[in-house]
Formats: C-alpha cells, sequence, structure tokens
C-alpha cells in the first residue's frame, strides 16, 4: 500500500502535545498505526509524553533533532532514527535555525 503525504491535508499544530512553537504534519490513520510527515519550525518542541501501549519511531529526513528520552539528551541527525519503546517517555525539539523534517510511525500494540 503507497501512501502518498502530498495527498494528505496538513495540519498546523501550534504546541504539539503541550509544547511550544509549530509542527506542520501529514498524518495517515488507521486502526493500526499513524504514519507522520512531519516539519518541526525552529525553536519549537513537543511537551513530555510517555508511550503507553504503543512505541514511536522517528526517521530524521532532513536537520537535526534534539531529543530528552528518559531525561537523557539525544541528537537525531538526518538519516538516524529515535526510537521510543512502550513504557518510556520522551520529548523532542528543534534547536536549530532550520527545519527538522522527519517520518514517525505510532503504531496500535495489542
Amino acid at each position: 500500500m503507497k501512501i502518498d503525504f502530498e495527498k494528505i491535508p496538513e495540519e498546523h499544530i501550534e504546541g504539539f502535545k503541550g509544547g511550544k512553537g509549530k509542527l506542520d504534519t501529514r498524518n495517515y490513520v488507521d486502526d493500526k498505526a499513524r504514519i507522520m510527515y512531519s516539519t518541526l519550525r525552529p525553536g519549537a518542541c513537543s511537551g513530555k509524553h510517555e508511550h503507553k501501549g504503543s512505541f514511536e519511531a522517528m526517521f530524521v529526513v532532513s536537520g537535526e533533532l534534539t531529543v530528552h528520552y528518559d531525561d537523557v539528551i539525544e541528537i537525531s541527525k538526518m538519516g538516524q532514527v529515535h526510537y521510543c519503546p512502550d513504557g518510556h517517555s520522551h520529548w523532542f525539539e528543534n534547536c536549530t535555525d532550520h527545519d527538522v523534517i522527519y517520518y514517525a510511525i505510532v503504531p496500535t500494540l495489542g
């Protein structure tokens, strides 16, 4: 199955999960997963959140994503993946002056 993000309307979220700044995202959602193509603008961040009954894998397409994973700071750069397993928490931010573009997959576990 092909997912064409160009055909999915873009959402503009201010303060994603209680964070600050702007996240632009196109999301494919079904009963098995949420697959997101997102742009995190400079200075923006998500709020801290825990993955319960699921996980998140974030593949950085361009830029540099600063991730606070279980209170440890990690930098994910282009071509790298940040993985937040079930039962763990994270929040992420763009500390640069360029957009961060990433794909994220959050499956429904069951």
